[in-house]
């Protein structure tokens, strides 16, 4: 049998393909510095040790439901001046839920408001520094 047809054709075809790929990357404008890098870099940074902290206590909250209710358990020991819960549905922007407590406790919330899925649970605990915990959870 003859492949040289099927050969070229193939060849022409990868060619083609990567001639398009280069065009494609050469029309992206990529922004790789700005005028406040190092401003941004702090703001990311405080980012990173809220985690670090928060890490230390993401064992000490327990979200779950209860009686048409959703319920976030914290450990007793933990003092804060505010709390803020931040649920963020990837599916459905419409559905996120943001909720602000002041002082340590955190009261029940009405399983109504949320839309029924998967979660991703932001935790700031706001005191002497800011303490951050993610967590996904399924109401």
């Amino acid at each position: 049998m003859n492949f040289k047809y099927f050969i070229i054709a193939l060849y022409l075809t990868f060619v083609l393909l990567i001639v398009t790929m280069v065009f494609k990357s050469c029309g992206q404008n990529i922004d790789l510095e700005s005028k406040d890098y190092y401003a941004e870099e702090l703001e990311y940074q405080t980012k990173i040790d809220a985690l670090n902290l928060g890490n230390l206590y993401a064992d000490s909250f327990l979200v779950y439901e209860e009686a048409g209710m959703v319920k976030v358990k914290q450990a007793v020991s933990l003092v804060c001046d505010s709390i803020k819960l931040v649920f963020k549905k990837p599916d459905n922007a419409k559905a996120d839920r943001s909720f602000v407590f002041k002082g340590s406790m955190i009261k029940p919330l009405l399983k109504s408001q949320f839309v029924s899925g998967v979660y991703g649970l932001n935790i700031y605990l706001y005191s002497k520094g800011l303490y951050q915990i993610e967590k996904k959870i399924k109401l």
